[in-house]
């Protein structure tokens, strides 16, 4: 009796290796376009936005000039491009919040508008305070400080504070972008303690 030898053949064949490669693709470009989109979202999300930036310093500002108080021995002071007020300061050296002045200075040349934080212990040693610039970009800044004449008896605004005491509000006027889009902004701010 003649012996059937059987071979045991295990290759695949060219429909199974295409209908692999398929597979394959279909599954490398989901990958692909799932790690794709999150890169996407990631750089969307860490991405810096100038608008953000203006509202975080618009919000200072007003909280600033909001907490202005009057205090012995430190004065008010208002310039067009400048300015210098006794507020309430978190103090990261005092570790608490207390009596302080805030400077504001626009600094025309590198278009920044800085803000100089000292607490009660800079001033009373006389130090330099924690100076970070609070929003960049600027291509121009005015400050301006109103005030009621009761002689015309109008109010009027100015572009620089000589007087004693308080304006009854600030207002900053700027304008911000950079070479191909600028935005102007302003903001008025009263001032409680100028009654």
């Amino acid at each position: 009796m003649p012996s059937i030898i059987r071979k045991n053949n295990f290759s695949f064949t060219l429909v199974e290796m295409l209908l692999v490669t398929v597979i394959l693709a279909i599954i490398s470009l989901t990958v692909f376009a799932t790690f794709n989109n999150a890169i996407k979202i990631m750089s969307r999300v860490t991405q810096r936005i100038p608008e953000e930036d203006v509202n975080i310093m618009l919000d200072r500002f007003t909280g600033d000039v909001s907490n202005n108080l009057a205090f012995t021995g430190l004065a008010f002071k208002g310039l067009s491009n400048s300015l210098e007020l006794v507020t309430l300061v978190q103090s990261p050296r005092l570790a608490m919040r207390t009596v302080g002045k805030v400077i504001y200075s626009y600094d025309e040349k590198a278009g920044v508008l800085n803000r100089e934080q000292l607490d009660f212990s800079h001033l009373y040693s006389r130090e330099n305070g924690y100076l970070a610039p609070a929003l960049g970009n600027i291509k121009s800044l005015k400050f301006f400080y109103c005030s009621y004449d009761p002689v015309k008896k109008e109010y009027q605004w100015q572009g620089e504070w000589v007087k004693e005491g308080f304006p009854l509000a600030i207002r900053l006027e700027f304008e911000f972008g950079n070479k191909t889009v600028s935005n102007k902004f302003s903001k008025t701010v009263s001032i409680p303690v100028s009654g």
